[in-house]
């Protein structure tokens, strides 16, 4: 399934793509409905106002800011439309793209609802509920709501884009092929495409993947952002593979124009600690914290000092990581998969990295599972640590860490041929892929060399 759908996506033609995407695989929607979500507020109705009036206020100087500023006016102007009241959960949510503040998913569920208390079968404004539980990780939430899009309208492009969403972060990735082949079908652009090539990277599809995000990036978007996401995911792909010049050159743009994104700015920051730029490094955790908190820059540069032996400097931005994790469980943001990383890495609090990890202990999600094994291994938990390493491994993620894990994992189960092919494959990938992991898979080759070296003296 997987090899025809991923030809399919690569098919020069975007016409005969389409027509032959219809003609072999388009499925009958569903007859049956989907079990309704109900759509009450669990408060009483507020005014349109009322609810206007607690909306965060736009930028007016930005592009995002200035559809929000109209949408809100129309929606003032008109509350009875449940059009104006979608459009302003498309601003709210492109707002959440570009900044990642996650109160954006709270603005925008309000207005959703709102929508959906005017109009109750509106589409968008489904889909755009299945948004935002899918930002929230309740995939189970999120699938309802987009087949319920589906429902109404069976070539709903927006639902099959966040139902493939959801399927790829639950390790469904057949099905998340199903519905971003779908999507892909209905509307080639730039979302469908980066989608897809997303996804072929993470099942091991490294050159297909690298062909079509070039192909969205070209396409371009009406937000720069999600151009420039897509910039990003490249150059993601190419510093894995250790391409360190290809990946600087693909965000250059992004930084030259002085885009404060999060995502561009860590990856910026780990290609400069590749090329042992610890002072460029630095300065781009620091523009990135300029905008507020944010647990990897902090872990970052926790790194940054760390590898130059400040202990007492590393341990303050540590411990704001920890900080800013209680603060987020406080206000329900999910983050429980980097912080039990980020523990694990560092070997703090492990109990409690195994307890958030466990969270995800069934999952199908690859990287999930690189975790789990991740923090058994820290814990000394090698036999399920090995079982969760080899669902991890089971796309052939091009991802290095992820051989350094396994390597590392297979060294202290004692399977010495098994780590040191892991362990070599992860720095031949990228010989930097970490600040202070890479050094440490260094010196666990250099070891297994000379513990066979030591076998082969005593025969």
């Amino acid at each position: 399934m997987k090899s025809t759908v991923l030809d399919r996506l690569l098919f020069p033609t975007v016409c005969v793509l389409a027509a032959f995407f219809t003609a072999r695989f388009f499925h009958e929607p569903s007859k049956t409905l989907p079990p309704p979500i109900s759509n009450e507020p669990s408060s009483p109705i507020l005014t349109p106002t009322a609810i206007l009036n607690r909306l965060p206020v736009p930028d007016p100087n930005t592009k995002t800011g200035k559809l929000l500023a109209a949408s809100l006016l129309k929606a003032r102007t008109s509350p009875n439309d449940a059009k104006n009241w979608i459009q302003i959960g498309d601003a709210f949510a492109q707002l959440q793209r570009e900044s990642e503040d996650p109160h954006y998913y709270d603005a925008a569920e309000t207005v959703y609802s709102e929508a959906l208390r005017l109009t109750p079968k509106s589409v968008n404004a489904l889909a755009g509920m299945a948004w935002v539980t899918g930002g929230r990780h309740q995939f189970d939430k999120s699938i309802a709501w987009g087949n319920q899009a589906l429902a109404i309208d069976p070539q709903c492009i927006d639902a099959f884009g966040i139902l493939g969403d959801a399927a790829l972060e639950l390790g469904e990735y057949d099905m998340a092929f199903d519905n971003y082949q779908k999507m892909a079908d209905l509307r080639p652009d730039l979302s469908s495409w980066s989608r897809a090539a997303h996804l072929l990277w993470l099942t091991g599809e490294t050159n297909k993947a690298k062909t079509l995000m070039g192909k969205a990036i070209g396409a371009g978007a009406p937000f720069a952002e999600n151009t420039a996401w897509c910039r990003i995911r490249m150059a993601t792909m190419l510093f894995h593979e250790g391409a360190i010049p290809p990946a600087e050159d693909a965000i250059r743009p992004l930084l030259e124009a002085g885009s404060k994104n999060s995502h561009l700015l860590l990856l910026a920051a780990s290609i400069a600690c590749a090329k042992d730029d610890l002072t460029l490094a630095e300065n781009h955790y620091r523009t990135l914290l300029e905008s507020g908190p944010n647990q990897q820059a902090y872990a970052g540069l926790g790194d940054l000092m760390t590898a130059q032996g400040k202990s007492e400097e590393a341990e303050k931005f540590y411990l704001n990581v920890e900080e800013l994790h209680a603060s987020h469980v406080l206000n329900g943001v999910h983050d429980h998969g980097f912080m039990a990383k980020f523990l694990a890495d560092h070997h703090r609090n492990l109990v409690e990295a195994l307890r958030m990890a466990e969270e995800r202990k069934l999952t199908k999600n690859v990287q999930e599972a690189d975790t789990l094994a991740w923090v058994y291994y820290k814990n000394g938990m090698l036999p399920q640590a090995i079982a969760a390493m080899k669902n991890a491994l089971s796309q052939n993620t091009p991802d290095p860490e992820m051989h350094y894990h396994a390597g590392m994992i297979a060294s202290a189960y004692g399977d010495l041929t098994s780590a040191k092919k892991h362990l070599e494959r992860a720095l031949a990938m990228n010989p930097n892929f970490s600040l202070i992991q890479a050094p440490l898979a260094v010196k666990a080759l250099e070891q297994l060399d000379q513990q066979k070296s030591v076998t082969q003296t005593d025969q």
